[in-house]
């Protein structure tokens, strides 16, 4: 029997509560031994619903404990600096909430840090991505195997109507001291999704547009300037000759989450809702629904991946902190195109 891994848990908002927390209960051979929130309310309400004995609200006093193998920092990037240097610093393997940090350079470090974590035997991980999980190695599989040619064109595209209402007060994606400056709504998420499909980047030309330029920053509180996007589209010319358009807009109505392939030979669209795949190749009539083939459904795993890892069991296809730092050099690289007004070359790795 693997041995149990004992787990903290550094930062338990929403995404931690949703998902990470209670499936880390469910596994075996886990134990959560202790919750960190910043204030001692919501880490009760957490430690009380979902029965974790002991809680903090000092993340120091999480990773000083001897009981301790590993932590989850399910905080926003502000803090993943910090927190995961720390936490490697003290001993602990490390899984880190996308994005990796809020910039760059902060992923260059916490990379760096990991490097050298890794070469005295701790293990670090990055949380994926939950959307176009189900069909991902479909995905793959469709387009290692040719069904749609020589790619051509990629549009992946997120509308939602969070931001659309202008007398509303600012909203938490829309706050920079949560995400800084380079994340806005889910533009890294599905940079997350796309990047392992189509390969590396090569140049991001990009456009950001804000529709309500001030918001209350509380309700009834003063207004503030909105300093993240509403909608941002960005198009990426890959290594492979492909062109990515990566669009986000948050203020509109009656809007779709979905990803559509064209290449030469054929045709993909998945939609995010209910996970549907549809497909064509040159001479069929119209898209028909392609069914995915149980060997290469693909649930969600995240949480025992992780302690696969610790264990000592090899795992493939998981997010590093190198994925984090492309991930933070194309946001980077989004940002300054959108503010600049020109294309901004990835660097190289």
């Amino acid at each position: 029997m693997a041995q149990k891994v004992r787990l903290g848990i550094i930062g338990a908002g929403n995404f931690t509560q949703m998902a990470l927390l209670p499936n880390f209960k469910k596994l075996p051979d886990v134990e959560v031994v202790v919750v960190c929130n910043r204030t001692l309310d919501s880490v009760k309400q957490v430690a009380e619903k979902f029965g974790v004995a002991e809680y903090a609200t000092d993340y120091r006093d999480v990773l000083s404990r001897k009981d301790i193998d590993a932590v989850l920092i399910g905080t926003p990037p502000y803090f993943h600096l910090e927190g995961v240097q720390a936490a490697l610093d003290a001993g602990k393997h490390v899984l880190c909430q996308t994005r990796i940090a809020e910039d760059s350079k902060q992923a260059m470090q916490i990379y760096e840090a990991g490097k050298k974590a890794e070469a005295k035997g701790l293990k670090t991980m990055l949380a994926r991505t939950d959307s176009y999980v189900k069909g991902d190695l479909f995905i793959r599989h469709l387009l290692k195997t040719g069904y749609v040619g020589r790619l051509h064109q990629v549009f992946a595209t997120r509308v939602l109507p969070n931001f659309v209402d202008s007398k509303a007060p600012l909203q938490r994606r829309q706050n920079i001291k949560n995400f800084g400056p380079i994340n806005p709504m889910h533009i890294g998420l599905y940079w997350d999704v796309l990047a392992p499909w189509f390969g590396d980047a090569r140049r991001v030309t990009a456009h950001h547009y804000t529709f309500t330029t001030e918001r209350e920053e509380t309700p009834g509180g003063s207004r503030i300037k909105v300093e993240l996007p509403d909608s941002v589209t960005a198009i990426t010319e890959m290594d492979s000759g492909a062109v990515v358009t990566n669009t986000q807009m948050w203020a509109g109505h009656f809007g779709s989450s979905k990803v559509e392939i064209y290449g030469e030979k054929g045709t993909i669209v998945y939609h995010a809702k209910g996970d549907e795949i549809w497909g064509a190749q040159a001479g069929d009539k119209e898209l028909a629904r392609l069914t995915i083939p149980p060997e290469l459904v693909y649930e969600w795993q995240v949480e025992s991946d992780f302690v696969k890892m610790v264990q000592g069991q090899k795992v493939e296809g998981t997010p590093t902190f190198l994925d984090g730092v492309k991930n933070m050099e194309y946001l980077e690289a989004v940002y300054k195109s959108g503010k600049e007004g020109r294309a901004v070359d990835l660097p190289r790795h």
